[in-house]
């Protein structure tokens, strides 16, 4: 049995393909008879692009990317592909501009190009690639397996074509998170060039079919986790799942064939780690409610639940592949960290005595000091899932957080300077002008003072809570993408099901002019403090016995002295404090009235260094430097853990008493 993996654009280039090094690992382990190649396509595209210009179209792969192979499916809709093209790049800045070269390489599109020109060249190549590859799977390979997440569905199906074209006999397989759900059989119906769908993870499903195809043996209708066109007219809306129950029983990847080509290129790279699948704050599969999630996350289609591995497990992963490979850069997969063990993690991590650059995923339930450990185990690099600056309208979405948690972990991250990709969803469907008021506030009020949020107008996808709870929300026609009007035949579109969709309001939408604008001004704000000498738009250096604040939000420095108790009240409140947990530390130690402390909490309210949200206050200055506000973390930590050992003392004299 002779299997490729192949992976193609616009998979992103600076990091393998997770998929094919899982699969690639996993079969070798299984069946070490069966020949198992990887091709990660992406990146040979990539080098022929030139990474600027590839890593434009891949990050609006959805879209941009989508379209650019559907002409080669469909060449009689390339002059309406070509049309948007121009329009939707004539209309952005910046790296788009026609005379950046390092975009639009001269080699590549000569001297002064045209929208135009750039379309038909990248078109070309596109088409040129897909031809060479085909040929050189065609008659090599039995079966040929397609992962599908990132852009990637018609660059897989014109390259499916293609190959079936040249060897009808060999068998094609479409995977991934794109594949899930309806779209998967609706897929089926239509290209009768593919011959399998899996959906959900991959492992035993493609193990499984490998093996009947190889041997003969089993059944494969009603297979777990795979699709046929025969099954795929009985299941609409989809395959049920078939996952590993044990990840740490899984194989290390093997990305030996990407990391070859990076290699040879000088690419800059990644190791794809995957400490989990799935996230613990989706709970709809196990309850049966759609709404026990964020309403507009449909990442998670793909699993029935959340699993990882082993603190242990997992580290040993990160030192084997790091030392495999000779890279310490570490892009984890995982929707989510894990809600328990982060600091049993990071100090395994730091353990390896490897200098590490980490990216994460996180929540903002993580507590500081957590944070601060991942940080000191080499986390530099987050997306915090903050979506919104108002708590009214973060329960809008599901998102199960509030303000004042996602105020502190934006801190901590702009404190310890870990650079946070974390997005403002705006749009949401039956948004009031009143939530749109309350971020604006505490956007320039509070926000200001942290690394800018990314506006992220809502997309809506297929299987999130909206989708399968349309009556609930105020939209209706829901339907494909409307982007993808361009791209296919009218009739095409209307048949098959794709993950991305649009839709219509039911009602009006509130204005969200105001946050845009305010977000130019948090942009430009935070631009100058870190062009500046102070490097802050609001900190804070402590003399000890004395704090001293240094504030210019308004665009006027001015400066708040602190002393004495009230420079400890608020460095005990650089991490979320309840009203009870002040006045345990200050009223009943005798330390200040209940009245003086009344006093100043809402004496720094009115001078917005102090966040309050109900009974729980949040200082709003970050530390001058990560050092400092390491040293803080580590100090309030310790202070905790006294006071939870206080606590718990007299209940453990008792119990041995008793």
């Amino acid at each position: 049995m002779r299997v490729a993996l192949i992976a193609l654009p616009w998979s992103a280039y600076q990091r393998p393909s997770a998929a094919l090094g899982a699969l690639a690992a996993y079969v070798r382990q299984h069946e070490p008879g069966f020949e198992v190649a990887s091709c990660s396509a992406f990146l040979d595209m990539a080098v022929t692009l030139g990474t600027s210009l590839y890593d434009g179209i891949s990050l609006d792969a959805y879209e941009l990317g989508e379209l650019l192979y559907t002409p080669q499916l469909y060449p009689e809709r390339r002059e309406a592909v070509r049309e948007y093209f121009v329009q939707s790049l004539t209309a952005r800045a910046g790296a788009w501009r026609l005379d950046n070269v390092e975009r639009f390489p001269v080699a590549l599109f000569g001297e002064n190009p045209t929208y135009e020109h750039i379309f038909d060249r990248i078109l070309a190549t596109l088409e040129g690639h897909l031809d060479t590859l085909a040929a050189s799977l065609a008659g090599r390979y039995d079966v040929v397996a397609l992962t599908t997440s990132f852009g990637q569905l018609f660059a897989n199906l014109s390259l499916a074509r293609r190959l079936k074209a040249l060897a009808p006999e060999v068998r094609v397989v479409l995977g991934g998170s794109t594949v899930s759900a309806q779209v998967g059989p609706s897929l089926l119906k239509e290209y009768p060039f593919l011959d399998y769908v899996i959906q959900g993870e991959g492992e035993q499903p493609f193990l499984a079919l490998l093996r009947k195809l190889a041997y003969g043996t089993g059944d494969l209708f009603g297979m777990k986790g795979l699709l046929t066109p025969k099954s795929a007219e009985h299941v609409a809306s989809g395959a049920a799942l078939w996952e590993v129950g044990n990840m740490d029983e899984l194989p290390y990847p093997d990305y030996d064939e990407y990391a070859s080509k990076a290699e040879q290129h000088g690419v800059m790279w990644l190791l794809s780690i995957e400490g989990s699948r799935g996230c613990w704050w989706d709970r709809t599969k196990r309850s049966g409610n759609p709404k026990n999630t964020c309403y507009f996350c449909n990442l998670n289609v793909q699993w029935n639940g959340y699993r990882e591995k082993s603190n242990h497990r997992l580290v040993e992963e990160i030192d084997s592949l790091s030392e495999r490979y000779g890279n310490t850069g570490i892009f984890f997969l995982d929707n989510i960290i894990r809600v328990k063990g982060m600091t049993e993690l990071a100090e395994g991590i730091r353990a390896t005595n490897r200098d590490y650059a980490l990216f994460y995923e996180m929540r903002a339930n993580a507590h500081p000091y957590e944070i601060m450990r991942l940080w000191e185990a080499g986390v530099k690099f987050v997306q915090f899932g903050i979506e919104g600056l108002s708590t009214s309208y973060l329960r809008r979405v599901g998102k199960g957080t509030t303000v004042i948690q996602n105020l502190q972990a934006m801190k901590v991250c702009h404190e310890l300077d870990i650079r946070n990709y974390a997005n403002l969803i705006t749009h949401f469907p039956g948004t009031e002008e009143a939530e749109v008021a309350e971020t604006v506030q505490n956007l320039l009020s509070y926000a200001i003072c942290y690394e800018p949020l990314d506006l992220s107008p809502y997309r809506l996808g297929r299987g999130s809570t909206l989708d399968a709870l349309r009556a609930q929300f105020p939209v209706e026609n829901i339907r494909n993408a409307d982007c993808y009007k361009v791209g296919l035949p009218a009739d095409v579109y209307e048949r098959i099901a794709l993950f991305d969709l649009s839709f219509d309001l039911r009602t009006g939408t509130s204005d969200w002019s105001a946050v845009v604008e305010a977000c130019d001004v948090w942009m430009r704000a935070y631009e100058m403090a870190r062009a500046s000498q102070y490097r802050h738009v609001m900190t804070y250096l402590d003399g000890g016995t004395f704090l001293r604040v240094y504030d210019g939000r308004t665009g006027m420095p001015r400066t708040l002295l602190l002393r004495g108790v009230e420079r400890d009240l608020y460095l005990y409140c650089t991490e979320i404090r309840q009203r009870q947990e002040i006045d345990e530390a200050f009223v009943e130690t005798g330390r200040a009235s209940r009245a003086q402390v009344e006093q100043v909490l809402a004496h720094w309210q009115e001078e917005r260094i102090l966040f309050r949200e109900g009974e729980r206050y949040l200082s709003v200055a970050p530390a001058f430097t990560p050092q400092m506000a390491a040293r803080r973390m580590h100090t309030l930590h310790a202070e905790n853990e006294a006071r939870r050992q206080a606590k718990r003392a007299p209940a453990d004299v008792a119990a041995a008493a008793s």
